[in-house]
């Protein structure tokens, strides 16, 4: 009987190693599912803003006029 509780008991303790690790794992990998969630929406976010800032510099460029440029006088040398 002594060996049988002392099996038993082994038995148990392997059981809650085991189960121990399962439950790590599962947190481990539930902290990364949500590291990887909220990467995911800044990304979203910032090229959201990005794009708009592009769009509105786009539309700044057209609408502004482009400034007219002097071309420098050339003189006429005579010989």
């Amino acid at each position: 009987m002594l060996q049988q509780s002392k099996q038993r008991m082994t038995a148990d303790n392997q059981f809650l190693k085991l189960q121990t690790k399962s439950l790590a794992r599962g947190r481990m990998n539930s902290e990364m599912d949500s590291i990887i969630q909220q990467r995911a929406e800044n990304t979203a976010r910032l090229r959201g803003l990005r794009l708009a800032k592009e769009a509105q510099d786009q539309a700044l460029a057209l609408a502004s006029p482009l400034p007219k440029t002097k071309r420098p006088r050339v003189s006429k040398i005579s010989a």
